[in-house]
């Protein structure tokens, strides 16, 4: 049987506190971000373009044939965990691993003895049972009545408290690395449709696209964009020719701390339109996913 979302949320705050990671930021970094994706049911998402751009902070132009940071932090990463399995969480009940040739962890529970022999022992005999009389037992079942109905009052709560609140996002001017004037007017193309369609999905506020033109040329800090345009997240785009197809770089940043958490360039096409609905599709439920894990 596979751990719960929120047993693997417990085993990866005890990782980070334990003392194989308290001075490995890298590492800390690494585990945390492969954790929550695929606890989040994106562990396909995690590749190593993608780690290297949202981990290890390389820019859009990043090539993993080049730069091994990712690989090499994985092994290292591998390394720590070994070391605190086989120290202070030798009696775990939930495992993380990191297999090699992937990014994508597995979460696995430690079968117990513990509960094997505790489902061995015999029934207490009937000299030591205590026996309610009919009352005090009417007055215990009246008690765990009222807990169980205050639990679930205090859960309901608890679940209305977590909905997410509508997020804002504000889509950057695409950038074209060309100068051509057609492949200029194509980007500021794309970056209206996903607008657009963001816009017709109905799911976050989308800021003008009107608004974040002023950005197109001189951003800045990106912190300093979001504040400006009152946005949450930020959408960037980088558009690359590849023969008759364009394939684009897309990215959203969190505005007030200025942290990349989604990266993709997986998008390619020669249809504006149909490029346009896959990013918007893809950035809402990304955003979306993120808001519920809070």
């Amino acid at each position: 049987m596979a751990p719960t979302r929120d047993e693997i949320q417990l085993q990866l705050e005890r990782l980070l506190s334990s003392n194989a990671f308290t001075n490995a930021s890298r590492s800390s970094r690494f585990l945390q971000f492969v954790v929550e994706q695929a606890a989040a049911g994106e562990g396909d998402r995690l590749k190593e373009y993608v780690i290297g751009v949202e981990v290890f902070d390389r820019d859009a132009e990043y090539d993993p044939r080049v730069d091994s940071i990712v690989r090499v932090e994985a092994g290292r990463l591998r390394t720590k965990i070994e070391e605190y399995y086989s120290s202070h969480g030798c009696e775990d009940a939930v495992i993380i691993r990191l297999p090699k040739g992937g990014y994508a962890p597995e979460f696995a529970l430690r079968e117990s003895e513990q509960l094997g022999a505790a489902q061995r022992q015999t029934p207490p005999s009937k000299s030591s049972e205590i026996w309610l009389s009919k009352p005090a037992a009417l007055s215990v079942a009246l008690v765990v009545l009222l807990a169980v109905v205050f639990a679930a009052w205090q859960a309901d709560l608890r679940t209305e408290q977590a909905l997410p609140t509508a997020v804002r996002i504000a889509v950057l001017p695409f950038h074209v690395a060309s100068v051509d004037e057609a492949d200029q007017i194509m980007a500021t193309r794309l970056t209206e449709r996903v607008t657009a369609e963001l816009v017709r999905i109905g799911s976050l506020d989308v800021v003008a696209s009107t608004s974040a033109l002023q950005f197109k040329e001189d951003r800045g800090l990106l912190r300093d964009v979001a504040k400006a345009l009152r946005a949450d997240m930020l959408m960037e785009g980088r558009l690359i020719e590849e023969g008759d197809n364009i394939r684009v770089q897309a990215r959203i940043s969190a505005g007030a701390v200025d942290q990349k958490f989604w990266v993709d360039d997986s998008f390619v096409g020669s249809d504006l339109d149909e490029l346009a609905k896959r990013i918007a599709v893809s950035a809402t439920n990304t955003i979306l996913a993120r808001q519920r894990q809070r």
